[in-house]
């Protein structure tokens, strides 16, 4: 109810108490004039939504940061009288989601128009709810009428290309492949030799064999069945920000483009992270597989209770020495660190991304664990707020002591504590 109604309500309560109390003819009249305007004012705006059919389409299920909800509305008029004073809104969760129009329709007259909505934020969100909303010509009634379900629509995280990524970042090698000697038979061939004693009839070269005329027998190598993994600290002490500008959007963003390159590469990739709960999935190369990452990313938010030091010793069961493992933190917690030690024990080939939370206004920095890693001989890369990832990832850090501080240089720039 808005403030005119409420303006004609108390109107027609002053008039009805002096046409009462006083029995002049004129206040009866005003009281009469003022119920009709509201009698005609309500049939009107009720009037003005029946008969109507709404229908929305849309483009895709689901949608990236920095890209568009698109769609196109339909709206028909199947009366024969006229509609005026229509205003169609689509009902959405979306942040800034604005698709309102207004309208006027003769009979049987069909309308529709697209809309476009700028995807700002990752997440699960629900479009598709259409509301009508009809006021009569004194704006005294608003009358809505709701069309259509909900659909859900699904905003995935920011990705940026990284062509330049260090090729030690996850142990990956340039050509993608991992040429490491394997002793059981693989999909891969990696040479031919003499057939030694001992060798298994199943390694022999049947073709090469008859060309040489003398047995040969194949060497096999592991390809690309070394799985890489990236883990993302969702951990709710270790982020800091607020949206939609944080370590938590920025560590998500790393995580999906560096999956997106391994995917490029050819390499089966998984993803663990221990949000509001812990999520593991096993490393694959398929397109579907790099899809439920993707939705997994744009889900997640930084509520997770397990500790990043926990939660890498957990993982310990997944992981094996033809593994790689890529750890995403902003974490100033020193703690974590020596987890990674039970795992290069394993021979798992580890790098860690920092997200720099001094960047995002946080007074406590990444130093320690930064220095602890470099000491580790384990390849670390600093991420700032701002900084294009791609020059941040195309190499990692080395520290320097300097009279005054410790600085990281060689890829990340200068960080002074």
């Amino acid at each position: 109810m808005n403030r005119r109604t409420v303006g004609i309500l108390v109107l027609l309560a002053v008039v009805a108490f002096y046409a009462f109390g006083t029995g002049f003819s004129f206040f009866y009249r005003f009281l009469y004039a003022l119920l009709l305007l509201l009698s005609l004012g309500l049939i009107w705006a009720w009037v003005n939504l029946l008969g109507i059919d709404v229908r929305l389409t849309r483009t895709a299920t689901r949608g990236q940061v920095g890209g568009y909800l698109e769609g196109r509305v339909y709206i028909t008029n199947r009366t024969r009288l006229p509609k005026s004073w229509l205003e169609v809104v689509e009902y959405s969760d979306l942040p800034d989601y604005g698709t309102g129009r207004g309208l006027a329709m003769v009979k049987a007259q069909a309308r529709t128009w697209r809309v476009q909505t700028y995807l700002s934020r990752r997440g699960v969100f629900h479009t598709g709810q259409v509301d009508v909303i009809s006021q009569d010509p004194f704006g005294l009634f608003r009358l809505k009428r709701r069309f259509l379900e909900p659909e859900t629509y699904v905003v995935l995280p920011a990705t940026e290309p990284l062509p330049n990524m260090d090729p030690r970042l996850a142990s990956l090698p340039s050509d993608s492949r991992t040429m490491k000697h394997w002793d059981q038979i693989t999909t891969d061939v990696s040479s031919v030799r003499e057939y030694a004693p001992g060798d298994s009839y199943r390694r022999i070269h049947w073709p090469y064999t008859a060309r040489m005329n003398t047995l040969m027998v194949k060497e096999f190598d592991i390809g690309i069945s070394a799985e890489a993994w990236v883990l993302l600290d969702m951990n709710h002490v270790s982020h800091v920000g607020e949206l939609p500008d944080n370590t938590e959007e920025l560590a998500v963003t790393i995580a999906a483009s560096i999956i997106n390159r391994l995917v490029e590469k050819g390499m089966p990739v998984g993803l663990a992270v221990n949000g509001d709960q812990d999520i593991i999935y096993r490393p694959d190369s398929s397109p579907v597989h790099q899809g439920r990452l993707m939705e997994v990313l744009a889900q997640v938010r930084a509520e997770g209770i397990t500790s990043l030091e926990r939660f890498l010793y957990d993982m310990r069961a997944q992981l094996s020495r033809f593994n790689t493992l890529t750890i995403i933190t902003p974490s100033a917690r020193p703690e974590w660190v020596p987890a990674l030690n039970s795992l290069r024990r394993q021979g798992v080939n580890l790098s860690v991304v920092l997200v720099d939370p001094e960047s995002f206004g946080q007074f406590t920095g990444i130093q320690v664990p930064l220095q602890t890693c470099v000491s580790y001989e384990i390849p670390t890369y600093i991420v700032r707020r701002g900084q294009a990832l791609n020059d941040a990832l195309s190499s990692s850090v080395n520290i320097e002591t300097r009279p005054g501080g410790v600085y990281a240089r060689a890829g990340a720039g200068k960080s002074a504590s």
